[in-house]
């Protein structure tokens, strides 16, 4: 945490808000859990508006995963396509192509109850293929789910994503810190609404992108 807000300071930095949206639905059968989601972004034209986060597509993504769940760990893996636009902090950034990307991600979650709260330790990799290129990334979230009603929670996040094998960049890449409020219309049916903070570093560049995004979501579970 304290690493990327110094190297914040020190580097040439673009403010940006977003929303971030998704639909997700699983099944589980047994100790097997399938899910599929969808997940649609956008974003904000610093020309009209530091605010208004509606104005430009950011992202559209479908991924398709399946995991085993055991007591205390689960193990998964998804495939995933993301057609990704530049997030708009320059003039040259209007120019930069949308970009297809091909993810594959193993992963492990450890759960662990704290009173009446659960932590969540999850460690993922991503070999992410594209057109031009291919390059891995390591991927680790801690989130602490808190009940605070029969239907209502909040749920904390930390995540940190670092480059890595194949044509890693060696960098530090990502930081994201937020906070939703959960809320459970049916033991089927979840909402989420919250905040996240995004700390991106620039693929080839000594720059910074600091991100603000209302995120949406709902999950249905069969």
């Amino acid at each position: 945490m304290l690493f990327f807000f110094v190297f914040s300071s020190q580097a040439q930095t673009y403010n940006h808000t977003s929303v971030w949206s998704r639909l997700l639905i699983s099944k589980q059968v047994g100790k097997w859990i399938f899910t599929g989601d969808v997940a649609y972004r956008r974003q904000n034209d610093f020309h009209q508006s530091k605010f208004n986060f509606l104005l430009k597509p950011l992202l559209d993504a479908q991924r398709l995963s399946v995991g085993y769940r055991s007591k205390d760990w689960l193990f998964s893996f998804a495939a995933s396509r993301w057609h990704a636009y530049q997030i708009l902090g320059k003039e040259a950034d209007f120019e930069r192509p949308q970009t297809i990307e091909w993810r594959f991600t193993p992963g492990i979650e450890y759960f662990k109850k704290i009173n009446k709260g659960t932590l969540q330790w999850r460690t993922q990799y991503e070999y992410r293929s594209f057109v031009d290129r291919t390059a891995g990334r390591l991927r680790q979230r801690f989130q602490y789910r808190q009940p605070i009603s029969e239907t209502n929670s909040l749920v904390f996040l930390e995540e940190f994503l670092f480059g890595s094998p194949p044509n890693s960049t060696k960098k530090y890449e990502q930081n994201q810190l937020g906070v939703t409020f959960n809320h459970n219309f049916t033991k089927h049916l979840e909402s989420e609404l919250g905040y996240r903070y995004i700390f991106r570093r620039r693929r080839t560049s000594n720059e910074i992108d600091n991100e603000n995004a209302l995120v949406v979501g709902l999950m249905y579970r069969l």
